[in-house]
């Protein structure tokens, strides 16, 4: 109450809470009596009180890394359907990218509960603009080969290989992806694995098969150029 007003909690979507501030802090702060007190607020009624706190503490979250076992059972908590803070902790998910972040997040997208238009929603802003992540792409393709709806799978494909903003959103330039030429060699070698898994296991249209393939022919080129 001493950090913030009443006043600023109504406005905390224009302004920047001070109590996210001290959220943001804790979580990027290494110590391990930091990291404790960090993970006990996510288990505080006294915090998780206001919408607004839980929202700063999802958002800050995705600094700790690796992931304890206490802050993925929150971020499960606070992604149930319809609950409001599912795309916010996705964010995270995506964001924090361990390995316990993306277990959840495969979780997720597997979940039927959670609607599939919220799910395409989630791979065209997070996950687009994270392609570039090995952890991610590593994801991707377990959820691919895995238990994601055969329905949801040219999606993520979508996602992952090609960008076509005027159909996906509007505005059009609400997000874009990373170029491709600053994704480590790693993760272009997981992107060419992961081409060639998809040609062959999921149904695609010749839109969606020519970004495939061009994606790919983009990542060889690149794999042959770097040391």
């Amino acid at each position: 109450d001493q950090l913030d007003s009443e006043a600023e909690y109504r406005m905390a979507s224009r302004f920047r809470l001070h109590v996210a501030q001290v959220a943001e802090a804790l979580a990027t702060n290494a110590a391990p009596s930091a990291q404790r007190t960090f993970i006990a607020l996510t288990d505080s009624p006294i915090f998780l009180a206001h919408d607004e706190r839980v929202i700063a503490l999802i958002r800050a979250s995705e600094h700790v890394r690796p992931a304890p076992p206490e802050l993925v059972a929150f971020w499960d908590r606070y992604s149930q359907p319809d609950d409001g803070f599912a795309p916010t902790v996705i964010t995270a998910l995506v964001a924090n990218s361990s390995e316990p972040a993306l277990a959840l997040l495969e979780r997720k997208m597997e979940d039927p509960s959670h609607e599939d238009d919220e799910k395409v929603s989630w791979m065209r802003t997070d996950m687009l603009t994270h392609r570039n992540d090995a952890a991610l792409l590593r994801a991707c393709e377990r959820m691919l080969a895995g238990k994601l709806s055969e329905l949801l799978r040219p999606f993520l494909v979508d996602a992952l290989f090609d960008y076509r903003p005027g159909e996906w959103f509007r505005p059009v330039d609400s997000f874009s992806p990373p170029v491709l030429k600053s994704a480590s060699r790693e993760a272009l070698q997981v992107l060419s694995k992961l081409a060639a898994q998809v040609l062959q296991t999921v149904s695609l249209t010749e839109t969606q098969r020519a970004a495939v393939e061009r994606r790919r022919a983009e990542a060889e080129i690149l794999m042959r150029r770097s040391p």
